[in-house]
């Protein structure tokens, strides 16, 4: 556990990134009773300072003044993904805890140095799986695990929010920045499956993009059952029963069924900014990262063992894509 910095007795948390995604984690911050944002470090200061400025705290002139700080105990990694390991590791060698985005690392060996990494710190490093931190999703994983639906026999994960073409160059694949939720997701409710067969393609609306912006993964579970994995850039649902981010499971005795659409409001400060399923995830997931991690010693909901499987089955995923075949996965 970390001692608890400053007067307040509250978990003092620094960003290292200021981007897009620092907004939400940010406001995340500010509605934890137990955290305070101490500041941010950008390599474009301008944008560290506008964050602080919004949220409070202060701008870091380097990497090394952020560790060095003895009010900040747990840092988030928002950087882009390359930048990822290098940050935590550091952060973890100052004896911060560390919350690090996804996807976690792009190789297996990165995500084997964190978990070591974390060990030997004797310090938390959580990956940013934050849409399991809903309590629907963690109320669905209470019910399977109880076996209150009854064997399971089907799950779908869907994803359609349209991204236009320069905006789809920006992330790239979609299958490593946004199926990384879906298989984690899978994993997290009902665990590891024995293959997977994955199709995707660039999207009608971006041709000439190299990376896909559409595509399908099917699973088949150890136990028979079904997962569908679903991803699109390329596409939005206006529809009466819109499936923008839903998820379904559906067992022999029940099922259960989630989604962003539940509330929505005008806010075109980012992408699903004004879906509280997802910006309310990021509250959900700062809240056990610090209650929880921080300060109560526990797990989180998702560790880096499960990024570490989640990178398997984009991997396998992604071979699948390029060669047209069903891909058996190996679990050591």
């Amino acid at each position: 556990m970390a001692e608890r910095s400053g007067s307040t007795g509250r978990v003092g948390i620094a960003f290292v990134g200021a981007g897009l995604v620092a907004e939400l984690h940010a406001r995340a911050v500010g509605a934890c009773g137990r955290a305070r944002f101490v500041g941010a470090y950008d390599a474009d200061p301008g944008r560290a300072k506008a964050l602080t400025a919004r949220h409070g705290g202060h701008g870091f002139r380097s990497l090394k003044e952020l560790l060095g700080d003895a009010a900040v105990d747990a840092v988030h990694v928002l950087t882009p993904p390359e930048g990822h390991v290098a940050t935590a590791l550091a952060a973890l060698r100052a004896g911060k805890h560390v919350l690090v985005e996804k996807p976690v690392a792009h190789r297996a060996a990165d995500v084997r140095r964190l978990m070591r990494a974390a060990e030997r710190a004797g310090r938390t490093c959580m990956p940013g799986h934050n849409y399991l931190y809903v309590p629907a999703l963690r109320r669905a994983k209470a019910l399977i695990d109880a076996g209150r639906l009854g064997p399971i026999a089907a799950f779908w994960m869907l994803y359609n929010l349209f991204h236009d073409a320069d905006l789809v160059r920006k992330y790239g694949s979609i299958i490593r920045v946004v199926c990384v939720h879906h298989c984690y997701s899978l994993l997290y409710l009902l665990g590891r499956p024995e293959r997977l067969s994955c199709m995707a393609v660039p999207g009608v609306h971006a041709p000439g993009v190299p990376d896909a912006a559409q595509t399908a993964i099917t699973c088949l579970m150890q136990d028979g059952a079904i997962a569908n994995l679903w991803a699109s850039f390329a596409s939005a649902d206006p529809t009466n029963d819109p499936w923008l981010v839903q998820y379904k499971v559906l067992g022999t005795r029940g099922g259960v069924s989630y989604s962003w659409n539940d509330a929505v409001y005008q806010d075109d400060e980012g992408p699903a900014f004004g879906m509280p399923g997802y910006v309310d995830a990021f509250v959900y997931e700062v809240a056990w990262f610090v209650e929880q991690c921080v300060l109560g010693g526990k797990q989180p909901l998702s560790t880096l063992a499960d990024a570490l499987d989640a990178l398997r089955m984009v991997e396998a995923a992604e071979r699948s894509a390029a060669h047209g075949r069903t891909v058996t996965l190996r679990w050591e």
